[in-house]
């Protein structure tokens, strides 16, 4: 019989973060595990995502004002698993094969303690910015503060019944815990040579200034009390050692056996995600979706708040600007037509906007289907809604040319009115693919907006200006392109 393990979360007013974490483990390989969850009383969102959780072997415990270690404590004495670990809501799993492949270290293995390296990053999960590698821990070097990553860490559940619980610290209850265990008891331990997770900064220990301070008075605290001799000085040596963390490795490295899969309920529930489509056979007729260009224009709408991410949205790079977010190579708007390949149980496509004749005629000779234009009325978003009463029957796929972000906020508003929507932002591409305007030269291919500002000069600059702008405001003070994450469907 496989070994089971128990998964320690704790969390409180998570929303931001801990959907990433649930779809971790949802997303495992290895099927014999147990979430345990301790909410210490959330007032956001965290609370619903929890609710909705679908994980099958799951426990969801509320108990409010409980530190950090009061809520491993009551993880640990109601898990039932073989193995005992531990994952903050704001970490992920490197890979969906991580708990089989630890499984398969630990089994074969007579250690009680096991240790896996852990990842650090800021705001996007491949773009790490620090290793802590678990194989360069001596346990000599605790006296000075040092340990293993507690986040890479795994236990047998004896461990707990042989040497007790955590104690009452803020931060350094982990570290007291592996000291009881590790250098006083010298229980044996075994290094995992394996990144198992990825761990947001900004941790209770990497918070601020005031943490430092706190973490420091607290190992020479621990350390006291297990009558070991330390000062201040002592604690503080340990620093070189994580210095050098931040150096010595390559991205490339710890990107290689990186794997990440988004679940129904992720998708289902997250609203801060971009699918980046890469391959578009892969697009599944069977579902809802609308497609929309990854582009400056798009960036700065989603800045401005002028355009909700919505979990039928599909993205596709399109410009230089989504090459800051993804390495996909771009594929303008006008290629689209050859790469999508509408089925057969589509027999109607409307066009929503202007279209020319030769438009009409283009896409009749290319998808062999009935073409019906709906032009729209000119004015604001609100106003087209308004007049526009549309239902799309199962057999319908949409084309909408309308500018970023009208066509976005007008495919958002038929989302949300329609049972069957298969759509596509495709602003003016028709016009070039059918050859009413010329096509972008080869070497201004990433910079199509400069191409295009040949005919209404005034008006494009004007609104490249203000786009542009708001990016650069957002990327200095609002910030909110930088939460945006990147999913490659």
């Amino acid at each position: 019989m496989s070994l089971k393990i128990s998964i320690i979360t704790a969390c409180l007013n998570s929303d931001k973060t801990i959907l990433h974490t649930l779809n971790s483990v949802i997303t495992q390989d290895y099927k014999n595990i147990e979430h345990v969850i301790i909410d210490g009383g959330s007032t956001d969102k965290t609370l619903f995502y929890l609710k909705k959780y679908d994980f099958r072997n799951k426990k969801i415990l509320y108990k409010k004002n409980l530190s950090l270690y009061s809520s491993l404590n009551e993880g640990i004495k109601n898990s039932t698993g073989d193995i005992i670990t531990f994952l903050h809501s704001d970490d992920i799993y490197n890979s969906t094969e991580t708990i089989s492949k630890v499984i398969n270290k630990i089994k074969y293995s007579k250690s009680n303690i096991f240790f896996g390296d852990v990842v650090y990053f800021t705001n996007q999960f491949d773009r790490p910015f620090r290793l802590y590698n678990a194989k360069n821990f001596n346990p000599k070097s605790m006296i000075y503060g040092n340990m293993p990553p507690h986040t890479g860490s795994y236990y047998k559940k004896e461990i707990f019944e042989k040497y007790g619980l955590y104690k009452n610290f803020k931060i350094a209850g982990d570290f007291e815990h592996l000291l009881r265990i590790i250098y006083i008891a010298k229980e044996k331990f075994t290094i995992l040579n394996l990144i198992t997770t990825r761990m947001k900064s900004g941790g209770l220990s990497s918070k601020n200034l005031n943490s430092y301070l706190t973490i420091n008075t607290e190992l020479v605290r621990a350390l006291k009390l297990n009558q070991i001799y330390t000062n201040y000085l002592y604690v503080c040596m340990r620093l070189p050692s994580k210095i050098s963390q931040f150096f010595l490795f390559k991205n490339k490295k710890l990107n290689h056996l990186f794997k990440i899969k988004f679940s129904d309920f992720f998708f289902n529930h997250d609203v801060n995600h971009v699918k980046l489509i890469n391959d578009f056979k892969k697009l599944d007729f069977k579902k809802n979706f609308y497609l929309s260009a990854l582009n400056l224009a798009f960036l700065g709408a989603y800045a401005k708040n002028e355009i909700n991410l919505n979990h039928n949205m599909i993205n596709w790079p399109d410009g230089i600007f989504s090459r800051f977010y993804s390495s996909i190579k771009k594929t303008p708007g006008r290629e689209l037509f050859n790469k999508i390949r509408i089925p057969r149980s589509f027999n109607r496509i409307i066009v929503m906007g202007n279209i020319s004749n030769n438009g009409m005629n283009f896409l009749k000779k290319k998808y062999k289907k009935k073409i019906k234009h709906i032009k729209l009325p000119y004015g604001d978003i609100n106003s087209i809604k308004k007049k526009i009463k549309f239902k799309f029957k199962k057999t319908d796929f949409i084309f909408i040319t309308l500018p970023t972000p009208k066509q976005e906020q007008l495919a958002d508003y038929f989302s949300k009115k329609n049972r069957y929507f298969k759509i596509v932002c495709i602003g003016g591409s028709i016009n070039i693919a059918c050859g009413d305007e010329k096509v972008v030269p080869k070497k201004l291919i990433y910079f199509e907006f400069l191409w295009r500002l040949r005919y209404e000069t005034f008006r494009r600059i004007k609104r490249l200006f203000k786009t542009f702008n708001q990016v650069l405001f957002d990327k200095f003070f609002s910030k909110k392109l930088d939460k945006l994450m990147i999913i490659i469907k």
